[in-house]
Formats: C-alpha cells, sequence, structure tokens
C-alpha cells in the first residue's frame, strides 16, 4: 500500500508544471463595432470660476465662486452706445438691449432712474459719444467719465466740464483709493451693480447676483481679484444685469434683469 501510494505521488508531482512555466494569457481580441457601446458625448466643461478670461482684445470677463460677476476693458479698446428708453412700456431687458444691437458683445445695466410725469428719467448724468440723454446731478454721488482714452470717478462733481465719450452718473460712492466708504447702508439686502477703475486704469463692471448690503459690497471690491482703486454704486436690485456674447456662436451669458429703460453697451473697436 504504501509503494502504491508513493507511485500515485510521483505520477501527480510530474504532471504538475512550475509556476514560471505557465503559458502566456491568450491576447485579448479587439474589439469590433457590434461590440461597441454608442458612444456618450462628452460633458461641456464650465469656465473656471475665480479666473479671469479672454473676452476681445482689450477686454476680460470674471465670474466667481461667492457670487460676483465682472468685466474689464481698457478705455481705448471698446466703442460704447446706449439708449435710454422714457416709455415704461418700453423697458427691455439686459439680454434684449444687447440683443438690439449689431456690434455690442456687453451690456450693463446704466444708474438710478425714477418716474416723473408717466415717463422714466435716469438720475443723474448719462452720456455717450457727446450725445446727453440726462443731465448732471450736481454735488451727488459719483460720476464715471470716459475721455480721450482715459477712465476716471469724480465724487460729487458740481458741474461737467467737457462732452465725455460716456458719463455715468451713480449713488454712492464705494470706494476711493483703495478705501471702502465708511457710512454705508449696512441692513437693505439686494442686488448691486458698480463699476470701478482698477491698477491698471481698466474700467470694470461688477454685478453682485446675490443680495448683498452696500457695506459688505463695497468691502467685497476691495479683493485682489477685482484690484480696484475707485468705485460707484448704480442701479441695484431687479435691475441688475450684466450679459456678454461669447464662444463662436456668441451665445449670450450673465446674470439677467428685468425690463429697464436703459443700458450701457460696448464692443471692441473695428
Amino acid at each position: 500500500m504504501h509503494r502504491l501510494l508513493l507511485i500515485v505521488s510521483l505520477v501527480l508531482a510530474g504532471c504538475s508544471v512550475p509556476p514560471t512555466a505557465l503559458p502566456p494569457a491568450p491576447a485579448a481580441l479587439p474589439a469590433t463595432t457590434d461590440t461597441l457601446a454608442p458612444t456618450t458625448p462628452p460633458t461641456p466643461i464650465a469656465p473656471a470660476k475665480n479666473t479671469w478670461i479672454p473676452l476681445f482684445a482689450g477686454a476680460e470677463v470674471l465670474e466667481t465662486a461667492d457670487g460676483f460677476t465682472a468685466v474689464r476693458h481698457f478705455p481705448t479698446a471698446v466703442v460704447y452706445e446706449s439708449h435710454f428708453e422714457s416709455d415704461p412700456e418700453q423697458g427691455k431687458q439686459i439680454s434684449e438691449w444687447l440683443d438690439a444691437s449689431d456690434r455690442a458683445l456687453v451690456a450693463v445695466n446704466c444708474g438710478f432712474y425714477w418716474e416723473k410725469n408717466s415717463a422714466y428719467q435716469h438720475m443723474g448724468l448719462l452720456m455717450v459719444n457727446g450725445e446727453n440723454w440726462s443731465e448732471l446731478r450736481a454735488n451727488w454721488g459719483g460720476v464715471l467719465i470716459v475721455r480721450e482714452g482715459q477712465a476716471f470717478i469724480a465724487s460729487q462733481p458740481e458741474r461737467l466740464l467737457a462732452p465725455a465719450t460716456l458719463g455715468l452718473q451713480g449713488w454712492p460712492m464705494l470706494m476711493q483709493s483703495r478705501i471702502a466708504v465708511s457710512q454705508l447702508d449696512d441692513h437693505d439686502l439686494a442686488r448691486r451693480t458698480a463699476v470701478g477703475i482698477d491698477g491698471h486704469g481698466r474700467l470694470v463692471w461688477v454685478v453682485a447676483t446675490d443680495a448683498i448690503t452696500l457695506a459688505a459690497f463695497a468691502q467685497r471690491l476691495l479683493k485682489t481679484d477685482l484690484d480696484l482703486v475707485t468705485a460707484v454704486n448704480l442701479d441695484g436690485g431687479i435691475s441688475s444685469g450684466l450679459r456678454w456674447r461669447a464662444g463662436v456662436e456668441e451665445t449670450q451669458v450673465g446674470p439677467n434683469s428685468l425690463p429697464v429703460p436703459c443700458a450701457i453697451r460696448f464692443g471692441p473697436i473695428a
């Protein structure tokens, strides 16, 4: 019996294959079109947050993770246009104001307006390419002036010294010399629009898409991603809107508004 077990063991041992002598696994067969799953289009990648993205020559756009949208441009890089609609029934959303232009790529709401004698009026200076839609309101708020390729914001000016390529008045001043104005409202929450000048002399149009107080708005404008030196508040709430055309098909992007009587529009110099 012991001899028989020994013979069986030797036979089995002779049948085993050392691991190093195992034959290679067969190569995988190439897939055929009959076995491929339907191709799924890649998911579009959203624009990066907190990064300035080129819009056109001399202009960039920014969308932040904390709900701010901004467009900045050199004053020499754009052509401005505007129209103020006094008929309350003819107001347009910012998207519609942009669609109404043949050449503008950006549109943002103007300053404050009010209704008087069943007609809308802009509250303070509104001048585009020397055409005056509304007179200066002396000693009130701040005025953005673009003239001879330079941009600046004057605080509570008494008078307009010369025609401007762009003149837009708002209220109140939010910051000067990189310092937020004190005693700003810190109670009322609303969407906000502002225009400022940054450290390179560029105009920066900013919209807070989430409700925020004026004081908090001014503090946010101090952040380095905007690099603002001075800024003035424009009309806010449901009027706040900043739209631009992007991509090959120039699809509109950005926060929209409810109907408003006016928008500042601009696009690249042809």
